[in-house]
């Protein structure tokens, strides 16, 4: 009897293990019922590159995959995280037990150390996703002092960078960035700078000498402890170089914001509702004024202020100004007037950065947009 039991035993298991499928880790298995499936099946979604040199330029990888599905498949939309994959596939349709190849790109150029990316396929309608990867470490190429300088500022001068951006600023704060300097020359150098712009807000600390092949940093330092800087801060100055100017330029820009940490949290907020804050005027001839409204009401509990309208090269803003107080529940309509540039053609745009106490969105970008080119050749 205990004979008999144990011989079923074994046929039951040895059923099971037979109508199992092996599945590896890196690739689906084909399902026997072809009305059933749900992926494509690769033969592997990852590939690893390993070690590559950047110098060698670009290296591919086919991935290989079967169609498991009952009907034809075809690659609709494809995502990559990053501009330097690329890839390569047909564009028709795969039919049912077919094999296609999906080819995965990489570019190393400027992406030393490792790397790991993702490839999203989408098939069947939107309802397949197939998630790839192709991964390794680059070898960087050796760099030049122009590699790690990029911009000349003239006189043997290089920097590593000609605009800093610090990014909205609340009132009452300090924050500093660098711009780091190299003398290529095999002679030491003086230097010295002139403003083609100030806001006021910058300061500037610039050594006034440079040895031969010595590096040393400008230090751009936004200070706006006064509590009256609103909007976009830019200052420019012109390096010079021995006694020389060579038309290059360092560039910051700041945007001044309120300090909402500051501010009184039980007195409520302000909110700042505009609509629209998008425009499309649509076809337009060059030089054409063009005319649009757009209405600002303060959502909030406490008074909305504007703080600084700034508009973009060919936009006026009527009835929008800087100083601008809203009660609660109160709105006010602004005429925007924008006239299409001479030069140029398809889409060109215009518009507006306006600066609120709203804590939320303190920096609001209003646009307008035409479009010339179907009818001005």
């Amino acid at each position: 009897m205990r004979r008999v039991f144990a011989i079923v035993v074994a046929l039951f298991l040895a059923s099971i293990a037979c109508g199992q499928e092996v599945v590896s880790e890196d690739a689906g298995a084909v399902s026997e019922d072809l009305g059933t499936a749900k992926e494509l099946v690769f033969d592997s979604l990852v590939h690893d590159f390993g070690r590559i040199k950047e110098v060698d330029g670009p290296v591919r990888h086919s991935f290989v995959f079967t169609n498991p599905f009952d009907h034809p498949i075809a690659i609709e939309r494809v995502y990559t995280s990053c501009g330097c994959t690329h890839t390569d596939y047909s564009r028709k349709a795969t039919r049912p037990g077919e094999q296609g190849t999906f080819t995965v790109e990489f570019d190393p150029e400027g992406r030393e150390g490792k790397f790991d990316k993702k490839v999203t396929i989408v098939y069947n309608n939107g309802t397949g996703r197939t998630h790839l990867r192709v991964k390794g470490r680059v070898e960087g190429r050796p760099r030049s002092v122009a590699d790690y300088y990029p911009q000349s500022l003239g006189g043997g001068v290089r920097a590593d960078a000609n605009y800093r951006a610090f990014g909205n600023m609340a009132q009452g704060t300090t924050r500093s960035m660098t711009v780091a300097l190299i003398n290529t020359l095999d002679h030491p150098i003086t230097l010295d700078y002139v403003w083609h712009e100030a806001s006021g807000a910058l300061e500037v600390d610039m050594p006034t000498d440079l040895g031969a092949g010595e590096v040393a940093l400008v230090t751009l330092t936004y200070s706006l402890t006064n509590g009256d800087k609103y909007g976009l801060l830019r200052d420019r100055i012109e390096p010079i170089i021995d006694g020389e100017r060579y038309g290059h330029e360092i560039v910051a820009t700041a945007i001044g914001i309120d300090n909402f940490e500051l501010s009184d949290k039980g007195a409520g907020r302000a909110k700042a509702d505009i609509e629209p804050v998008y425009h499309d005027f649509g076809d337009a001839r060059k030089g054409q004024w063009l005319t649009t409204e757009l209405t600002v009401k303060n959502g909030g509990t406490a008074p909305l202020v504007v703080r600084s309208v700034l508009p973009r090269e060919g936009t006026t803003i009527e009835g929008l100004t800087e100083g601008l107080t809203l009660a609660p529940g109160q709105s006010v309509v602004a005429k925007v007037t924008f006239v299409v540039p001479i030069e140029g053609y398809d889409t060109v745009f215009g518009g507006a950065m306006v600066v609120v106490n709203d804590p939320l969105r303190p920096v609001r970008e209003l646009r307008v947009a035409a479009n010339i080119k179907s009818i001005n050749k």
